[in-house]
């Protein structure tokens, strides 16, 4: 399969998540064009298996690679921390890949912290991926995780969560310097959050060090679009189920009116 710096960047994830990693690609990158999955039927994607992860994200990987993207952005910490190895070892002869893990632990940001706490989906938790990942590179780093199952899910429906149950979530860590919002769905949260601590803990600008890491690797493959796309393709946006209203307001909020949404339905398991 051919492919140029005028190919698409494909984008997914379990439902919005990914949205904030697309709208920073736009800022810093606004001559791309992408294609976005946001398996929305299937979300939340931090209470289902590991296999189930498998499965499906490749299905979707599979879809955006049909597509002839030239890179494939893994919007999502249960996909990443689950599944990575398995997309990687399926496409990584065929596009480029990256996820919103590696550029995160890789970064020296993380060098001036000494307690970092780590809020982040069952199947992220439960797979430890991000302590296996940090201590490779950070063995002074104390670190501690907690899982919240029903954060993402209450963010995709955007309901209004209030500052209680954020609470009980954080209250959980203990004299942390450094919170990482390890599911791209926390990100939406990010201003509340960040009230809680009033501003005593650091929170991970993920999305912007991530988009420069992808950045980064496509100048260095001289894939990254020069030309100006004011009068190119705008976005394309698919969800695995029918649209879902908060979804499109996103959409449509970060991205404007025209964008085409569509539906895609695979035959999940």
């Amino acid at each position: 399969m051919k492919i140029s710096s005028l190919s698409p960047i494909g984008i997914f994830d379990s439902g919005i998540g990914g949205l904030l990693i697309a709208k920073e690609i736009k800022i810093q990158m606004p001559n791309e064009y992408f294609i976005y999955f946001g398996d929305t039927i299937n979300m939340p994607y931090g209470e289902k298996s590991k296999e189930f992860i498998i499965e499906n994200s490749t299905k979707i990987a599979s879809f955006l690679y049909e597509k002839k993207c030239k890179a494939l952005v893994i919007a999502c910490n249960s996909i990443a921390s689950n599944a990575l190895d398995f997309i990687y070892k399926k496409f990584h002869n065929k596009i480029l890949i990256f996820n919103v893990i590696d550029p995160i632990v890789k970064n020296k940001i993380l060098l001036s912290s000494k307690r970092i706490g780590i809020i982040a989906t069952p199947a992220t938790i439960r797979s430890n991926f991000y302590i296996k990942k940090i201590k490779k590179y950070y063995q002074h780093l104390d670190i501690v995780q907690i899982s919240a199952a029903l954060l993402a899910p209450m963010v995709e429906k955007g309901l209004k969560i209030k500052k209680n149950i954020i609470g009980n979530y954080l209250n959980h860590f203990k004299s942390i310097d450094t919170l990482l919002l390890a599911c791209t769905h926390y990100l939406f949260l990010r201003k509340e959050i960040d009230n809680f601590y009033n501003g005593k803990v650091h929170l991970i600008d993920i999305q912007k060090i991530v988009v420069k890491e992808i950045r980064k690797k496509l100048y260095e493959e001289k894939l990254l679009c020069f030309i100006s796309n004011k009068k190119g393709k705008d976005p394309i946006f698919y969800t695995s189920n029918l649209i879902p209203t908060f979804f499109e307001k996103k959409v449509r909020i970060f991205f404007g009116e025209k964008v085409f949404i569509k539906t895609h339905v695979f035959n999940f398991s």
